[in-house]
């Protein structure tokens, strides 16, 4: 594939996969700011404090994809093994922290969290897109061996041979699911219940035919590439049943709530 912007540049390289994230971030951030403008009525003080919200916990999702990637293959190894990222580890931790900075810094309540929540997961789904092209470019998160019209030798990362493009897969279908937010009316107000659901059942999927390692925990299921289920598949089984709660939860309530009702 092309891992670098540039071969060799004053003895510095620029991998493609550091650009890809940096620029869906940047996207990101903007698309948020808009909504939060247009859509949302929030006060430009007020949503500035939430975009610093969201930036801080995004440093804290980098930290805590590296921590639940490095868990995963320490018990598969056995020894400790740190050195790559998990998405779903990241989300967990930004999530986390994005939701107690709100709770307690902004104090906001239920309802107005979740309309944040909303607004701020298509803008996630915007970002993780272009950061699986990212992937796709550096030839990690690649898929099992592949004689088919869909195999890509990627001539880099781990991968040996023509493998299933899986971060390209997975890129497809985030770009799709961003289109599908702002495109169809009836997932208004629904994002972020309906994000865990999609891609939640997504990533469970895919992980069958990822084959890059993916870690272990309690698999019970061994074949030739990978032992399932995956520690990923752990975890989008959780994120479907958080997101089916909220969905049955909120589906009565799914109104907009005016911004008089939200703290300026």
């Amino acid at each position: 594939m092309y891992p670098y912007f540039w071969p060799d540049l004053f003895g510095y390289n620029l991998p493609m996969y550091d650009l890809m994230i940096t620029i869906g971030i940047l996207f990101l951030m903007i698309f948020v700011a808009r909504q939060f403008d247009l859509r949302d009525g929030y006060e430009r003080k007020y949503s500035n404090r939430i975009l610093v919200f969201l930036a801080i916990s995004l440093g804290v999702a980098l930290g805590t994809s590296y921590l639940f990637d490095g868990l995963f293959h320490t018990l598969a190894e056995g020894e400790p093994t740190f050195g790559s990222i998990t998405f779903i580890g990241g989300l967990i931790g930004g999530l986390a922290s994005f939701v107690l900075l709100l709770k307690y810094a902004i104090k906001v309540n239920g309802k107005q969290l979740l309309k944040i929540l909303n607004t701020v997961i298509v803008g996630v789904v915007l970002a993780h897109a272009f950061g699986r092209i990212g992937c796709y470019l550096a030839g990690c998160c690649y898929g099992i061996p592949s004689e088919s019209l869909f195999g890509v030798d990627f001539h880099s990362g781990e991968s040996i041979g023509e493998v299933l493009p899986t971060n390209l897969y997975e890129a497809l279908f985030l770009f799709g699911l961003f289109g599908a937010f702002n495109l169809i009316r009836s997932l208004r107000n629904r994002e972020f219940s309906v994000y865990l659901m999609a891609y939640g059942t997504f990533r469970f999927l895919i992980e069958f035919i990822r084959g890059d390692d993916r870690g272990s925990l309690f698999g019970f299921i061994h074949t030739t590439y990978n032992t399932y289920p995956t520690p990923s598949q752990y975890l989008s089984l959780l994120m479907i049943g958080i997101g089916v709660y909220i969905y049955l939860k909120h589906q009565k309530n799914a109104v907009e709530i005016p911004s008089s009702e939200v703290k300026k």
